[in-house]
């Protein structure tokens, strides 16, 4: 199994992930609390749909010590849906692994485009759209906003995108690091890659 293809970041936006829950299957009965923001979680999408749990783990257990991961998978047919989550007992290792993660591929290239639009990981549900774009409007004229909600219930799936009016915004956003503080969570921020033809 090709390392690069676990620790690619959500590289397709059609990677999804509408539960915070580690484990779906028990929304009903366990409370939300704090939609995959808490300090030793991290996000890792673009994994390839043949990694298994144990190399998963396996993996990123290299970078310290691992109390829980997942990999999420579709209810209906079972099969892998390209991204889980990692929960560290110690927190600082998240940043380790965020470096890592963030590092482009080659020498300066795949992540070295421009770009008006970000991804934005991480959102705690008592936030909505407006609030969202309230807040990186410091950062920019903001021209669109959205947080991706789940087609049933309408409930937010913790993620979503900003688009600037410039592409300039997003550099200077980005060249603070990957992470913001938004409501007391730190939630996840780069570029939105263009959707491939």
């Amino acid at each position: 199994m090709d390392p690069e293809a676990i620790e690619a970041v959500l590289d397709r936006e059609t990677n999804d992930f509408n539960k915070s829950s580690d484990h779906p299957e028990d929304d009903k009965s366990q409370p939300h609390t704090g939609d995959g923001a808490s300090p030793g979680k991290i996000f890792i999408g673009g994994l390839a749909r043949e990694t298994t749990s144990a190399q998963f783990v396996k993996h990123f257990g290299k970078y310290g010590e691992i109390t829980d991961s997942v990999i999420m998978k579709d209810r209906k047919t079972g099969q892998p849906r390209g991204f889980g989550f990692v929960t560290y007992a110690d927190a600082s290792v998240v940043d380790k692994v965020e470096i890592k993660r963030t590092i482009p591929k080659g020498a300066m290239g795949s992540k070295d485009f421009k770009t008006r639009k970000i991804f934005v990981g991480g959102i705690p549900s008592t936030i909505n759209e407006e609030e969202l774009k309230d807040f990186f409007m410091q950062y920019g004229e903001v021209q669109e906003h959205q947080i991706m909600r789940d087609h049933s219930t309408s409930r937010s799936r913790g993620f979503g995108f900003i688009t600037f009016q410039t592409d300039q915004a997003v550099d200077d956003l980005l060249a603070k690091g990957n992470k913001v503080e938004l409501a007391g969570a730190q939630v996840e921020i780069k570029k939105a890659e263009p959707k491939k033809p």
